[in-house]
């Protein structure tokens, strides 16, 4: 699937930009809900104990208690959202909840033996936040730190909720609207064709073991 690449570059520098010279804090809430969340989950891709099975299975049940995959599916489909009957929108939420999850595990498990540590954030609205953080290896000193970002937002209970990530300078959901919607440009905004499209897609990275998108 095509994306503007340049598009997607230079939001990852614009982003990058106004996180180096913005500092002020968050809430707390916000900044200790990463801290503890992220936490908790390089705890289940670390464990030496859980088959894969039993690892991708852990994982997934806890993606979905820190995130609304449900919202960040809609949020992918842009105006075609719109568009689609309530079948078809369900089907796509849950083909999407299946390939979002195999793409976040495959990508922080490139960095499971590491440690997160947030190290700022900004408050951009009452109920947005973007939360910063390194990621570094604490067995190798010199190994370079790597910087992600996680935009949290609050569930229909209040409760902080993880609805983007940034990893490698690129926003995950703001990634796949992108090639969302070049996808449906060019299959005649077909709904179904996408969720059948993202049900070999997370079969593939489950499989491979890579980012298929």
């Amino acid at each position: 699937m095509k994306r503007s690449a340049i598009c997607i570059a230079l939001l990852a520098v614009a982003l990058g930009t106004f996180f180096a010279v913005v500092p002020t804090r968050a809430t707390e809430t916000a900044e200790n809900f990463i801290q503890e969340s992220i936490g908790r989950g390089y705890e289940i891709l670390n464990s030496t104990t859980l088959s894969d099975e039993e690892r991708s299975a852990q994982f997934r049940s806890y993606m979905l208690v820190l995130t609304d995959m449900r919202r960040i599916a809609l949020f992918t489909l842009g105006q075609y959202a719109n568009r689609a009957s309530p079948i078809e929108t369900d089907s796509f939420v849950e083909a999407f909840t299946d390939y979002a999850v195999a793409v976040y595990e495959v990508r922080l498990s490139k960095y499971k033996a590491q440690t997160l540590t947030v190290v700022a954030s900004i408050d951009r609205s009452a109920d947005d936040s973007v939360v910063i953080a390194n990621v570094s290896d604490p067995t190798n000193p010199n190994t370079p730190i790597i910087k992600v970002a996680l935009r949290v937002r609050s569930n229909a209970n209040g409760d902080p909720i993880i609805i983007d990530i940034q990893v490698e300078g690129v926003w995950l959901a703001i990634n796949q609207r992108a090639d969302f919607t070049s996808y449906l440009q060019q299959h005649a905004g077909n709904v179904p064709d996408l969720t059948t499209y993202l049900e070999r897609q997370a079969r593939q990275i489950r499989v491979n073991g890579n980012n298929a998108s």
